[in-house]
């Protein structure tokens, strides 16, 4: 056994990195240690400048609030006198100076300082009040902006002068030369004396014994006993040298594996089938019984094929063969029968076994059962493109049925899908329940698949709910003839539908609503399709139901307008773009009684937007009700600057009063406003009272409480009664401006007069909206002189703080 080269000794291999490492360890140590104590220094300048800015900021907020600016100087020398600070200063919110420590006057540095502090930083500071310290290690110092009361409030906002501080602190304060190195010095020798014995050690147990092995191992190359074989160490090396010992007794433990794999491999879940070179079965194991029914008795000395179903595609075997011929692994799947014929199926892993010299002998195919599984996932797939309930092809499936009418048509031919929405279908399970609104489903189903069952090439489909398609193949290229053609056969449909079914023993009547779109004229992708067929069975929904809507470009560009506005007019309630407007009421007198809140949105690109064009469309969704509560907000307070006793009134819609913290919302807005609640009208129309009364009469009563007035919004348009009117607590009757225009016709004119007569005999106050001309003026006054007027004839409605301008100036 020859001799290592120097570098390659293990004494040198690990003595060598261990005195590496100490090396590497003081170095280390000696730079965490600089490392800690710039943390620590850092950690204390921070909590002692946090500290200072707290005692500041609370003189401060005293000296501002008690209004004594005089000590702001001694504040700041304070400050200043620190050695770490170097510019104290107090900003406004728009960042100009606005108080400074004296000896600083003509120090352009501080105004060179100041001149790069971040505006918004500081706007933010001012408007939030919270404190911002941000340390800057590239200028080695902190910057702190402290909010201080300045007595300023904008709105409910309380702003905030900004107390700015500019601390020093030097990101490498604690350097290496501050180490003691004494301590240093001594653990570098201690190292060195650990180095020298750890050596000693591992020459003692370690390189010796290594020796020994060496001999022990080359002597187990050469097949030479190890009968007197013996490391004495007790470490691991020992060990390694009784494992050399005990070589021999490997081949009985192998023997020992072996058995153990034999038990493994019949014990085994799947079937495993090893067969010789030839194809024929050798072993099986039970699994194989288990599932084929065949012991190895029945299999033994036949080929696999035997259990072949036929099913399996031929492709399967010549690429299976052609792997195991080649000497490569195969997986797939195979369709075989039992033992009594039932099919089942298998994922087969076959490969091959080799001898101890490279050679082929055997073949060893392992299989899984995967019939239930297969079973499973068929399952899975049905309920991905077809409907639980009826069987139908689901959304996606009628997607990729209209994507092969697509690719399959000729270019000129055009084709068409109808979709059919079952009208009061909610109501019906809200009154029976989801099981026998199912069972109308199933029966729609079957209807509309008898009906077309006169257009074979059609295809029908359910995309959720209640809600049919009928996809129909590219045929003519005459889109009149298509529309045609299809309008005829879901006229059918409709009328085959409305004709009563009996679910569970009882009649029912139902009707849909139907959308057509042609297409690729109006879509060229399904998804596009079936988007513009929904929107046709929309319109013919709004249309009353029961009707048929032929696809129409306007419909899909009034959806994206009222989308679009719907969109920008949450983000004008946020970005406050919305305006109010007033209108005051008056008697015919000339006295001004009180006001009516106008919105108007001032739009940055479309100038103003009518409330006639957004109005309708926040009515749609609680959109309104963000809305209203918007204006409730700045109407109180422009409430609060309305001379004399002029009252204040608001719309409310139905959607945001039916909310269920509707009374809470207004009297928290209204004593966060500080206003009187008996100047606040809130008015309501007809429509509000078509469902829960109740409801209705309780939330006025409660505000009423409170000191809010109501009022009936265009009176006599709507849901007129006097049994409502004598259960509601209103104070206020509003002619709708439609009779009011009347006036000069008889009719008109005496709804008029009634309408003021039933206001009076029940003690309401009688409003005329839209009194635009002095003969209508007189005839109000000469009905009632406690009449109010609201119009052109008066005033035109104008901003709120042109209004409370000109208010203040009379």
């Amino acid at each position: 056994m020859s001799l290592l080269p120097f570098h390659r000794r293990l004494n040198i291999q690990v003595t060598l990195p261990i005195t590496v490492i100490a090396f590497l360890i003081v170095g280390l140590l000696g730079y965490f240690v600089v490392r800690g104590q710039n943390q620590i220094a850092l950690y204390n300048a921070q909590l002692e400048l946090r500290s200072m800015l707290v005692v500041a900021q609370g003189s401060l907020n005293r000296i501002f609030g008690f209004g004594r600016y005089d000590s702001v100087g001694e504040v700041l020398s304070e400050f200043q006198v620190h050695p770490r600070v170097t510019n104290t200063a107090i900003l406004s919110p728009t960042g100009e100076l606005a108080s400074y420590y004296s000896a600083n006057a003509i120090s352009p540095h501080l105004k060179t300082f100041v001149q790069h502090l971040d505006r918004q930083q500081i706007a933010e500071v001012a408007r939030s009040g919270v404190t911002i310290m941000q340390y800057h290690p590239e200028h080695n110092h902190f910057i702190a902006m402290v909010p201080v009361v300045s007595g300023k409030v904008v709105g409910n906002q309380q702003l905030h002068n900004v107390f700015i501080v500019e601390y020093e602190h030097a990101r490498n304060w604690y350097t290496f030369t501050n180490v003691i190195f004494n301590e240093l010095v001594l653990f570098l020798a201690l190292l060195i004396l650990v180095g020298i014995i750890l050596w000693v050690i591992l020459q003692r147990k370690i390189v010796r014994p290594v020796k020994r092995l060496m001999v022990g191992v080359d002597k187990l190359a050469r097949r030479e006993s190890l009968q007197n074989f013996d490391i004495h160490s007790d470490n691991e090396l020992g060990l390694l040298g009784d494992s050399l010992r005990d070589a021999a007794l490997q081949r009985e433990q192998y023997e020992k594996q072996l058995l153990r794999f034999s038990s493994a491999v019949e014990q085994s879940h799947d079937s495993i089938v090893i067969t010789n070179l030839a194809g024929e079965i050798e072993y099986v194991n039970k699994a194989f019984t288990d599932i084929t029914g065949y012991s190895l008795a029945d299999v033994q000395g036949r080929n696999p094929k035997m259990l072949a179903s036929g099913e399996t595609p031929r492709s399967s075997y010549d690429a299976m063969w052609t792997a195991l011929v080649a000497g490569r692994s195969w997986q797939g799947e195979l369709y075989n029968l039992k033992k009594n014929g039932e099919p089942y199926r298998e994922w087969a892993t076959i490969a091959p076994l080799r001898s101890p010299s490279g050679d082929i002998t055997h073949y060893i195919a392992t299989k899984q059962n995967i019939t239930e599984r297969r079973a499973a996932e068929a399952q899975v797939q049905y309920l991905a493109y077809y409907d639980v309930l009826t069987g139908l092809p689901n959304r996606t499936q009628c997607q990729e049925i209209l994507q092969q009418f697509l690719d399959e048509r000729d270019y000129s031919t055009r084709g068409a899908v109808a979709l059919l929405d079952l009208d009061g279908l909610q109501r019906i399970n809200d009154v029976r329940g989801f099981e026998f609104g199912d069972l109308i489903l199933l029966a729609v189903a079957e209807r509309i698949g008898n009906v077309m069952k006169a257009e074979p090439e059609a295809r029908v489909g359910c995309l959720g709910g209640d809600l049919f398609a009928v996809l129909f193949p590219t045929r003519s290229a005459d889109r009149d003839a298509t529309v045609n053609r299809v309008e005829f056969m879901v006229k059918d449909l409709l009328a085959e539908l409305a004709e009563p079914m009996l679910i569970e023993g009882e009649r029912i009547s139902i009707t849909a609503s139907a959308g057509i779109v042609v297409y690729p004229e109006y879509g060229d992708n399904p998804e596009a399709i079936l988007r513009h067929a929904e929107t046709a069975v929309h319109n013919a929904k709004d249309a009353g139901g029961n009707q048929i809507a032929v696809y129409n470009p306007a419909y899909s560009y009034a959806l994206e307008q009222r989308f679009e506005v719907e969109r920008e007019l949450r983000e004008a309630i946020a970005n406050n773009q919305l305006e109010l407007y007033l209108q005051s009421q008056q008697l015919s007198n000339g006295e001004v009684v009180g006001v009516e809140v106008l919105v108007r949105w001032n739009h940055p690109t479309k100038g103003i937007v009518s409330p006639g064009v957004f109005i309708p469309i926040a009515e749609m969704s609680d959109l309104i009700v963000d809305l209203g509560r918007w204006i409730l907000r700045a109407a109180l307070q422009v409430l609060k600057h309305l001379p004399g006793q002029q009252t204040l009134a608001i719309n409310i819609s139905p959607r945001q009063f039916r909310k269920y913290d509707f009374v809470y919302q207004i009297e928290r807005e209204v004593v966060k406003a500080g206003v009187d609640a008996s100047r606040l009208i809130l008015e309501v129309t007809e429509n509000l009272l078509v469902d829960d009364v109740d409801d209705v009469v309780a939330k006025m009563k409660a505000l009423q409480k409170s000191g809010v007035q109501f009022s009936i919004d265009d009176f006599g348009t709507g849901y007129s009664s006097l049994s409502y009117l004598s259960q509601l607590p209103l104070h206020e009757l509003k002619i709708d401006q439609s009779f009011v225009q009347g006036i000069g016709e008889e009719e008109k004119e005496q709804l008029v007069e009634t309408v003021i007569a039933m206001g009076n005999n029940l003690n309401l106050r009688v409003v005329a909206e839209g009194v635009e001309t002095k003969q209508q003026v007189e005839f109000l006054s000469a009905c009632s002189a406690q009449v109010v007027c609201q119009g052109y004839y008066f005033a035109k409605p104008i901003p709120a703080s042109e209004y409370l301008a000109n208010q203040s100036q009379q």
